[in-house]
Formats: C-alpha cells, sequence, structure tokens
C-alpha cells in the first residue's frame, strides 16, 4: 500500500469521526467507510501518528474520535 493511498484513506476517516456524535468502534468505522481492515488500521496509525486522532479505552473495547 502506497502512502497516498493511506493519506486518502485516512481522510476519509478523519472527517467521518469529526461528524461522528459519540466516539466509534472499529467496527462501526469499517461498517460506515467501507474500508478493509487493514486498509482502516494503516488509516488509524497514520491519524494517531499525526496526533489527531484520540484512543478511548473502555475494559476490552476502543473508541476513537477526532480532535
Amino acid at each position: 500500500m502506497n502512502a497516498d493511498r493511506i493519506a486518502k484513506n485516512a481522510r476519509l476517516i478523519w472527517v467521518m469521526l469529526t461528524k461522528a456524535a459519540t466516539p466509534m468502534t472499529f467496527i462501526d468505522m469499517i461498517v460506515q467507510s467501507n474500508l478493509q481492515a487493514n486498509d482502516l488500521a494503516f488509516a488509524i496509525g497514520w491519524l494517531a501518528r499525526e496526533d489527531r486522532i484520540s484512543i478511548i479505552e473502555e475494559g476490552d473495547r476502543q473508541f476513537f474520535k477526532a480532535y
């Protein structure tokens, strides 16, 4: 996978998270974005590296939200 594709997917996820009323789970984001799990994981990593999202852990679940 190239950086342009990861960046495009990261932008899609960031926009989706900024519009979400509540933090989203990984599965929520797969369903809403239609991305494959690997593509979503790369996008989350990109956004986390850029410090554009926060990851909230509640028990064994993780939620994601945009800054």
